[in-house]
């Protein structure tokens, strides 16, 4: 693992000695809903997953927190004493489930207020054996109250304290802008629905789903976030993210950049063709992940020449002025496929993968209706766009034909198809493009959604999908 080292840890030498990594956290640290628990809890096999270049110690407890007049402060236990002995290069603080509690039992919340300035005052205890340590604060994992089973006090508790995990993200946000080496994560989406015994404690799976996570935190450096403090005004919050509204500067065309908490190297981003918030696991996921997030409003251009000199123009925008890298991943939905296509076949050097999902690879099947759903007012706004006769249209080249995907070779494709799907018929569309790119040896992988149609958009769970993009990265 030393490559990884060197991408963890570049200020770090290396040495025979083990990177020393600290997880700092509560019941779910220690591993509660594991079964056996040392052996599956997620900081286990975080340490198997980066190898025997680090070293992984757990020092959690069940009800620990971060606030200090809770009635379980982290600071105050024999686990935060350990800790500091252990001398950590990296600290991973996940605390903050114990601290949304306010009953007769636990009155916690009422000092939320100090989240921030306590959260803090933990890591600087923290840096203070080890000024050079890399801190992970981390925002509690999620809460599911509708899991099956549960008992309507439980219920009632977790509903409640679900609401105020947001203004923990908050605090620990706040937190993290004061230090670069403070690196902020939202854990959010870090479990996913049955993957815990009780609504918060993860079971065997949701462990090993928590170890994953943070491995794609932990396994590569940090970059620099979009900076729009001279640029753009923040217009928004979306899903928990910082949202900017641009106007390009040639076109005045509408364009969106959402910021991830922490930026990973390199500054990767997935860009978005079409359909804005739609079916967004894939976005959050990489947003989680350090990615930032792009759309540019190419609607009733149909991928034709102008939707080029659109897609041109955020491209060089955003990879100048925020450096982001030359080569984000791009995302079509349905008609955003001609887009993304048209795209990369123009400039494959800007192009890392390509992410189509039920999408539109010959637009005289859809908006056309060869077989696909006629759009009337679609299809003459798409003739109009691309200049075009219906007549003239029978012989347009589309992506479908097998000279395009030459244009594409070597770059990796991920396809989700609805083999039902009726509007965009896969027969006509993804998968002839999918066979064309087969024969060319190009990487691709293709998930079926058997007996779906067009809707719903997405794969679910979207982990697969997730690693796939992720691997092309790489």
């Amino acid at each position: 693992m030393k490559l990884v080292l060197f991408l963890l840890l570049p200020f770090f030498e290396l040495q025979a000695t083990q990177v020393r990594v600290a997880i700092l956290g509560d019941s779910i640290s220690f591993g509660s809903g594991a079964t056996p628990i040392k052996a599956n809890r997620y900081s286990t096999k975080l340490g198997e997953f980066l190898g025997d270049d680090y070293l992984v110690k757990t020092f959690a407890g069940g009800g620990l927190c971060v606030l200090q007049k809770s009635d379980r402060p982290f600071l105050k236990t024999p686990h935060f004493t350990r800790a500091l002995e252990f001398k950590p290069d990296i600290a991973v603080i996940a605390l903050g489930t114990n601290d949304t509690c306010q009953n007769d039992k636990r009155e916690n919340w009422q000092h939320q207020d100090d989240l921030t300035t306590d959260a803090i005052a933990l890591i600087n205890k923290l840096r203070g054996v080890n000024p050079r340590m890399v801190l992970h604060l981390c925002s509690p994992t999620p809460m599911f109250p509708n899991q099956k089973g549960l008992k309507p006090e439980r219920k009632i508790d977790l509903t409640t304290r679900a609401k105020r995990l947001p203004a923990i993200q908050q605090a620990y946000s706040k937190a993290a802008a004061t230090d670069e080496k403070i690196h902020f994560h939202d854990l959010t989406r870090a479990l996913s629905q049955g993957n815990t015994t009780d609504g918060v404690h993860p079971n065997n799976d949701g462990h090993e789903q928590l170890a994953k996570h943070y491995l794609d935190l932990l396994s590569s450096d940090t970059g620099r976030r979009a900076n729009f403090s001279s640029t753009s005004r923040k217009d928004s919050n979306w899903n928990g993210f910082e949202l900017y509204n641009l106007k390009l500067p040639k076109s005045g065309a509408s364009a969106r950049l959402v910021i991830p908490h922490t930026a990973a190297k390199g500054q990767p981003w997935i860009w978005r063709a079409r359909f804005w918030g739609h079916q967004p696991a894939l976005d959050l996921a990489l947003l989680d992940r350090g990615y930032h997030l792009a759309f540019v409003d190419v609607g009733n251009f149909y991928g034709n020449e102008t939707a080029m000199a659109r897609g041109e123009e955020l491209h060089k925008f955003l990879t100048t002025q925020f450096q982001l890298s030359p080569k984000p991943i791009l995302e079509g939905m349905s008609r955003g496929g001609l887009f993304i296509f048209n795209f990369a076949a123009k400039h494959p050097d800007k192009v890392t993968a390509i992410y189509g999902d039920n999408p539109v690879c010959n637009f005289q099947s859809w908006p056309g209706g060869i077989n696909g759903k006629l759009s009337k007012a679609d299809y003459d706004r798409c003739l109009k766009a691309y200049g075009i006769t219906a007549t003239e249209a029978k012989t347009h080249p589309q992506i479908t034909h097998p000279d395009f995907a030459k244009k594409l070779q070597g770059i990796p494709v991920a396809l989700v198809i609805g083999t039902a799907d009726k509007v965009v018929p896969p027969a006509e569309n993804a998968k002839p493009l999918a066979a064309n790119l087969t024969n060319l040896n190009s990487p691709l992988k293709i998930w079926r959604k058997p007996g779906l149609g067009h809707h719903p958009h997405g794969l679910s769970p979207v982990e697969p999908l997730l690693r796939f993009l992720l691997g092309s990265q790489k």
